[in-house]
């Protein structure tokens, strides 16, 4: 059976774990969605830094350029991410098991953000020739991603949102589980039913659920942790052990996607 749906949000978030910025349309490239996750903020050690650890990278913001985008910082100083251009020092980084060469954007954007976050860190992109896979063998083995945490695409569904709120008696928005895509249409935790989207143009297979670490208990506007949130989601989230919210997945044969746009849910049989 296939259930109709409509895609109402689209996101990117360029740099890893900072802020995402809402777009009319995603456009693909071998990795994924173009601009997301492709910079990123690594330690001394080459280690992704994110909002795990320091949750004051959700109280940046980013706006887009006709070249690149605007960084701003807590403090209301700001600096530009440009477009990627000439390769910069490259090295190794990590993202969870994984190990890949990745280039520094410059040592001078690297010592912005150093400054504001009072810790050394470098900013890096995956280059053009990263050649990081998803984690699933066999038939999807060939599929790239940038620095996101496995898959190019992070799928969520606004009737599972309504009812965590319904059943917790909280009122979370949606940007604190950082989806990429958007749908109205299905039903209630239906993401525990992995299956696909299926476009006019290609499709998106959903092929792992979202396990969720403490990210989706920080404040977007407030960059704090809150207990009590991270409780409700362990309450109202739970299946099989784990806190689930939002489904990964890959594109096939998709050149963009646009807000309002529609596709045919089908459940894995």
């Amino acid at each position: 059976m296939s259930v109709p749906v409509t895609l109402t949000e689209l996101w990117i978030y360029p740099i890893k774990s900072f802020p995402g910025l809402s777009v009319d349309r995603l456009t693909f490239d071998a990795a994924g969605p173009v601009d997301d996750r492709r910079w990123m903020l690594v330690d001394e050690k080459g280690k992704f830094v994110s909002q795990r650890g320091l949750p004051k990278l959700a109280s940046f913001g980013m706006a887009r350029l006709d070249a690149g985008y605007t960084v701003t910082a807590p403090d209301g100083d700001s600096a530009v991410l440009p477009e990627p251009g000439q390769a910069g020092e490259s090295f190794a980084v990590t993202v969870w098991k994984d190990e890949l060469q990745a280039h520094e954007v410059s040592p001078e954007l690297s010592q912005w953000f150093s400054a504001k976050l009072g810790k050394r860190v470098h900013l890096v992109h995956t280059g053009p020739a990263s050649e990081r896979r998803i984690p699933d063998p066999g038939t999807y083995d060939h599929e790239r991603v940038g620095f996101a945490d496995g898959y190019p695409l992070l799928i969520c569904n606004e009737a599972s949102l309504d009812g965590l709120n319904e059943a917790s008696g909280l009122t979370l928005d949606m940007r604190r589980f950082r989806p990429n895509v958007v749908v109205r249409g299905a039903e209630d935790r239906s993401e525990l039913m992995l299956g696909r989207l299926n476009l006019p143009e290609g499709h998106i297979d959903l092929l792992k659920t979202c396990v969720r670490c403490n990210i989706p208990a920080i404040d977007p506007d407030t960059a704090t942790y809150q207990k009590d949130v991270a409780a409700q989601l362990k309450t109202h989230c739970e299946w099989d052990g784990s806190t689930i919210f939002g489904v990964n997945g890959v594109a096939r044969g998709v050149t963009g996607l646009t807000v309002g746009d529609t596709a045919l849910y089908s459940a894995q049989a």
